[in-house]
């Protein structure tokens, strides 16, 4: 029972420390991790604003190009995120190399063109037929290794596959010997590559190292000329041997189309291809006019083999000669991070079908990578609400906090990019939620651990507490409650607490010694007193009795007197409690209730259907008990014992203050007239008890000459009863 009360004291006040404590550790858990979202949220703001703030002081200060280096080293200093910045078209731009490679990508025929350091040329078929495909090597030149390492000959390759069906044209019509039209697509081709790394390397803001694009081109076989004008014909870059009227590049600006022409007896076919005055041109050379100048590129013919068969091979090694120019001019001028702007500017031209970049490890490079299109939906979200957009996403598994702000055109934009549109772009901030979470998770295993150590550090305490403060005392006072329960009365409680289990305690002592002497008052009265007194109503014991039919049994001590007479008194109580003690014990025995000790007279009470012949039995059994101890009674000493049965009233007789519980009534004196009738060793019961037992074949009655007793004027029949031999 202490163990279950134990249990169940320790289970109710951890629930309550589970409840108090676990609702306060899931309070000051949420709290903190409401804390670190909210800072995490503050970084990703702070840094997406600072983003904004730099590009447009960089645009600002006319330094645009310096914008896509700005954007970078932010890259660079962003932790666990991404930093995207899209113009009002959702493109984006300045994209960050790391996310356009593909590790381990080139085939066998790319490694074997780096490993051999010579190009490699092949045919495939796919579904469009027949292809001719060229890989170049990019040497790494001595002025390529002014950023990169010298311990490589090779620094990546370019795999080039042209249309083959442009390129079937072209074969058919040198085949009917009209090459006009192949040879004017092989100037476009090639000037429009050129155009394509001309106008990056003015992006990049490096535009007075043109002279090395310009440099390189003219070395090529094919390239008889190449020079660049602004828009009213002066002379930018290029020899100043052979340039072009001014008059013929206003007109190629005012057509507001590339310009042809054949030379030297159509030998050389120039191409002017005027440059329009883009909106990202406009941040340094301003908006005042739409064009920014022209290119002129001058084809030498005789360099272009017009055999049918050969004309895809020599177009592919021009156009890659061309390809590398500009790539490694771009990459010279050290604005490496233009170089896919260029690539994929190469990649719209219609003669080419596949255009790819390998470096020296095989890996591809400048790989177009699809927008997210749940990126690109915050960021049409963000145009068109023109406001910051937040929210918390899930990608690939990992979850983080994006934000998406509009870099809005401002008046002082304005200068550049035209008052047409609101909104310049959107810069979108990626942060990973991974080591916020992670934090948030280890404080919510620490919280829980430190919660689940209290609870054992309290169960612990509280056990020994309560074995010293409770359960001991409460179980030293089971102890003795369940020895009261066997009837000892002997013992008590030892709790000296100045506490409620000490004041129990005291309470149980007192309980003791009431019973105690309740229980030695019982051996005074009868139990049919002791019942009476259980059966009494809440208003207590009030006097009175009721009639019952019932058997009276009266013995008595014949000799006595003269037996006390002659021996100590000691002696005398010491020999009558000794009988009476036996006769008390039989009347139990047999169902029988003492009501009284009367001197050496006892009196008891049988009731019931057998209450006749349990009474004689009593008596029968009392007498053989007085004959088998004559060593303590002597000779003189017997017991005469009278019966009778009839009506009697039972009840408490005397006054309020002290009551006697007996039974009183013409049956009971009768009763007591035939014990005084009876000599030592008889039984004589009267005619009314007598009939009750006339069938018992275990008792024999003798009937006796009636007896005239006190109070009763007719004789009255009495009966001698003894056992059966």
């Amino acid at each position: 029972m202490k163990n279950r009360l134990e249990i169940k004291i320790l289970l109710l006040l951890i629930l309550v420390l589970v409840v108090g404590f676990g609702s306060y550790v899931i309070f000051s858990i949420n709290r903190e991790s409401n804390v670190l979202l909210e800072q995490q949220r503050d970084k990703s703001r702070l840094y997406g604003e600072t983003v904004m703030v730099g590009i447009r002081n960089v645009m600002l200060s006319g330094k645009a190009p310096y914008a896509a280096e700005l954007v970078k080293d932010a890259r660079e200093n962003l932790q666990m995120g991404t930093l995207r910045v899209y113009d009002n078209q959702t493109n984006e731009v300045f994209p960050d190399e790391g996310r356009g490679i593909i590790a381990d990508a080139g085939d066998i025929n790319v490694r074997k063109a780096i490993e051999s350091q010579v190009e490699v040329m092949f045919n495939t078929h796919d579904s469009s037929g027949k292809e001719f495909v060229r890989i170049e090597p990019l040497l790494n030149d001595h002025e390529c290794q002014q950023c990169h390492s010298g311990n490589h000959l090779v620094r990546g390759v370019t795999r080039l596959t042209l249309n083959p069906m442009l390129m079937s044209v072209h074969s058919k019509d040198i085949r009917a010997n009209s090459v006009t039209e192949t040879q004017q697509e092989v100037a476009e081709i090639i000037s429009n590559t050129l155009a394509a790394s001309f106008r990056n390397i003015m992006l990049a803001g490096q535009g007075e190292l043109m002279d090395t694009l310009v440099y390189r081109a003219s070395q090529l076989p094919f390239i008889k000329k190449i020079k660049v004008y602004d828009r009213f014909g002066a002379l930018h870059f290029g020899n100043e041997e052979n340039a072009t009227e001014p008059e013929s590049i206003v007109v190629a600006i005012e057509q507001e189309q590339p310009v042809q022409r054949w030379e030297k007896k159509n030998a050389v076919l120039t191409r002017l291809v005027p440059f329009r005055n883009e909106e990202r041109c406009q941040v340094c050379h301003g908006s005042k006019s739409q064009w920014r100048g022209v290119m002129e590129v001058s084809l030498d013919l005789s360099q272009l083999t017009m055999k049918p068969a050969e004309i895809e091979l020599r177009l592919t090694e021009m156009l890659q000669s061309v390809i590398g120019v500009g790539f490694r001019s771009i990459m010279v001028v050290g604005k490496g991070s233009y170089a896919r702007m260029f690539i994929n500017d190469v990649r719209k031209i219609a003669a080419i079908k596949d255009l790819r970049v390998f470096d020296k490890l095989a890996n591809e490079r400048f790989v177009n990578i699809q927008q997210d299109s749940s990126s690109l939906a915050f960021v049409r979200e963000s145009l068109k609400k023109d406001s910051v957009i937040e929210s918390m996403q899930w990608i690939n598994g990992e979850q983080f906090f994006v934000r998406y702000a509009a870099l809005k055109n401002e008046k002082r934009c304005q200068i550049c990019h035209g008052d047409d549109h609101t909104i310049r772009g959107v810069v979108g901030v990626t942060s990973s939620m991974a080591m916020i979470n992670a934090t948030i998770e280890r404080n919510q295993l620490y919280s829980i651990l430190a919660g689940i150590a209290t609870i054992l550090l309290v169960w612990i305490v509280l056990r020994l507490f309560m074995n010293i403060v409770v359960v001991a005392p409460i179980g030293a006072l089971g102890n003795v409650v369940r020895e009261v329960g066997k009837g000892n009365f002997s013992v008590s409680t030892t709790i000296r607490s100045r506490d409620e289990i000490g004041e129990l305690g005291t309470r149980i002592n007192e309980m003791i010694i009431g019973l105690r002497e309740r229980f030695h008052l019982e051996k005074f009265v009868s139990k049919e007193t002791v019942d009476y007194v259980q059966r009494a109503s809440e208003m207590g014991v009030k006097l009175g009795g009721e009639r019952k039919v019932a058997t009276v049994f009266f013995s008595d001590v014949r000799g006595f007197t003269a037996f006390s007479e002659k021996v100590e008194p000691e002696k005398v109580v010491a020999m009558l409690n000794s009988i009476l003690s036996r006769q008390a014990a039989i009347v139990k025995k047999y169902g029988g209730d003492i009501d009284k000790f009367v001197g050496d007279e006892l009196v008891a009470v049988f009731q019931g259907e057998q209450m006749v012949k349990h009474a004689v039995q009593c008596s029968i059994e009392i007498q053989r008990m007085m004959r088998s101890i004559p060593e303590l009674i002597g000779d003189k000493i017997a017991i005469g014992i009278g019966i009778n049965t009839g009506e009697m009233i039972m009840g408490a007789m005397g006054s309020e203050d002290r009551m006697d519980f007996t039974v009183i009534g013409d049956s009971v004196n009768l009763g007591a007239r035939l014990c005084s009738a009876a000599i030592g060793g008889q039984i004589i019961i009267s005619e009314y008890s007598a009939n009750y037992i006339l069938n018992e074949t275990s008792i024999v009655l003798k009937k006796l000459e009636p007896i005239k007793v006190k109070g009763k004027e007719a004789l009255i029949q009495i009966f001698e009863a003894k056992a059966k031999d």
